[in-house]
């Protein structure tokens, strides 16, 4: 298994160094200067000898590949310079963002499961209407924006019930609407992957038993089918909770929640460009990490690739 993981590790340099190489990319060749917008920050009449200075502080002055191998080198040691806006370390300010942003995301991810799961026991209990209706509503759901949902949530909870607030402080209330916003439609897309694989376990000889003997539908849901999907919805939770962080930006926007969505729009609006090449940088960490938990998930879910790995 060591051996499996040491390959997977290795496997996974390549993109990385080729995502690393796109952030630095995107944003060195990307209209605007830096250097200005720190001296107008600073409110400083940008002198020649002042540009200079701030051009070698960024290393701006150097061409394109032994700039890049630099920033490599120091991204490494997770040193992304210092925010152009706040003056403050960009590690800083991913550490400020970063854990409210993961809160969002584990929250919606938590409650896309949950609705997947509800979904697939109601597939186990349902007929074949009953399935039409379940892909027509994971259909609609997929289908529908996340700012258009988190817009229809405002209206139906803030504006009319009055129950909670728009934008708060961070505190833990403040979590439930953007986290309901994400995890319907993440539930949905889980939901149509958990629809699928009930529907081929159904045709197996002990769920059709446990059907037959009248058990829970949630039950015969959690004690007959789902151990025996894990590895498949492992893969799906993985990738959902990629997906979830991407789209947590808009979300957070929407509601003034304090995560890296906030943070990464105001540094583009700002031309912070080491926050945005910190941002993509551990956008990808995350999506690798993720997809790492995903393949020891399955792997503790299958005696048999256990075994065989263990074997290697």
């Amino acid at each position: 298994m060591l051996r499996f993981f040491l390959i997977r590790l290795a496997a996974a340099i390549p993109p990385l160094l080729g995502m690393s190489f796109v952030a630095f990319a995107i944003v060195a060749l990307a209209p605007g200067d830096p250097v200005m917008m720190e001296l107008r920050a600073m409110g400083i009449v940008p002198e020649p000898e002042d540009i200079a200075a701030l051009q070698a502080q960024f290393g701006l002055d150097k061409p394109f590949l032994p700039r890049y191998f630099d920033w490599l080198m120091r991204a490494v040691r997770f040193d992304f310079g210092t925010s152009v806006a706040t003056g403050r370390s960009v590690m800083s300010e991913i550490a400020i963002h970063l854990p409210a942003t993961l809160a969002l995301a584990v929250s919606a991810l938590v409650g896309a499961v949950v609705i997947s799961l509800a979904l697939g026991a109601f597939a186990v209990a349902g007929n074949r209407v009953t399935g039409v209706g379940l892909r027509g509503l994971t259909i609609l759901l997929v289908s529908v924006p996340s700012f258009w949902l988190a817009l229809l949530l405002i209206h139906v909870f803030v504006l009319n019930l009055g129950w909670t607030r728009l934008v708060g402080d961070g505190s833990l209330p403040d979590l439930v609407l953007p986290a309901l916003t994400l995890s319907l439609g993440a539930g949905a897309g889980l939901g149509r992957v958990v629809y699928e694989r009930v529907r081929a376990e159904k045709s197996e000889d002990h769920v059709r038993l446990a059907i037959a003997k009248g058990l829970d539908p949630l039950r015969i849901m959690l004690t007959h089918i789902a151990p025996r999907i894990l590895g498949p919805l492992a893969t799906a939770w993985a990738n959902t909770f990629g997906a979830l962080l991407g789209g947590a930006v808009i979300v957070e926007s929407i509601f003034g929640w304090p995560g890296l969505g906030q943070l990464i729009l105001q540094a583009i609006a700002q031309r912070d460009f080491p926050v945005i090449q910190a941002y993509l940088v551990f956008m990808g960490l995350i999506f690798f990490a993720t997809s790492l938990i995903a393949d020891i998930i399955v792997i503790l879910a299958d005696p048999q690739l256990r075994r065989r790995l263990g074997h290697e």
